[in-house]
């Protein structure tokens, strides 16, 4: 069986060629050795192909492992409508979303409880950038500082000796 698919994982097809190896009658420490991985991992695989009559598709990836998302697409729709529509309407006091206010928001909407790190994960998902806002002075002026960028600045701003530039 060839298995130099590119649509394989690493690990799957390190899996397969240790069947391969396997079935050719290489001894665990060889082929530990050939795949770069423990003797653990191929003792495993062979246990696997003794259940499975050396079948070695039973050593393929398991689909769908890990653990199921905690919130449903509908859910995921409906908790960015929230978001988007901003925190003030959905009963917060201040107008900024943070992952904790997102997270309380989560268990009183769907009664799920999710860790704040999960959900800075999910808000690319759904199309929303965690960040941290702009915070600008309340005296801030664009038009003062660009005056002061063209004629403060270069004025006082130190040229280089060896520089041809007036």
């Amino acid at each position: 069986m060839k298995t130099k698919c590119t649509c394989l994982s690493s690990q799957s097809r390190k899996r397969l060629q240790g069947a391969e190896l396997i079935l050719k009658g290489y001894n665990n420490d060889q082929i530990a050795d050939i795949l770069d991985v423990t003797t653990r991992s191929v003792q495993n695989w062979r246990n696997k192909l003794k259940e499975h009559n050396n079948n070695i598709t039973c050593l393929r990836r398991k689909h769908g492992s890990g653990q199921s998302p905690l919130l449903d697409e509908k859910q995921k729709q409906q908790l960015k409508q929230i978001i988007v529509e901003g925190a003030r309407k959905a009963g917060y006091t201040a107008e900024r979303w943070t992952s904790n206010i997102v997270a309380n928001l989560i268990l009183k909407t769907f009664s799920i409880t999710m860790a704040p790190r999960t959900v800075r994960d999910l808000l690319p998902t759904l199309g929303l950038s965690p960040q941290m806002p702009v915070v600008k002075s309340h005296k801030h002026n664009d038009e003062e500082v660009l005056r002061w960028a063209t004629q403060q600045w270069s004025r006082i701003k130190k040229k280089r000796k060896d520089s041809v530039f007036p």
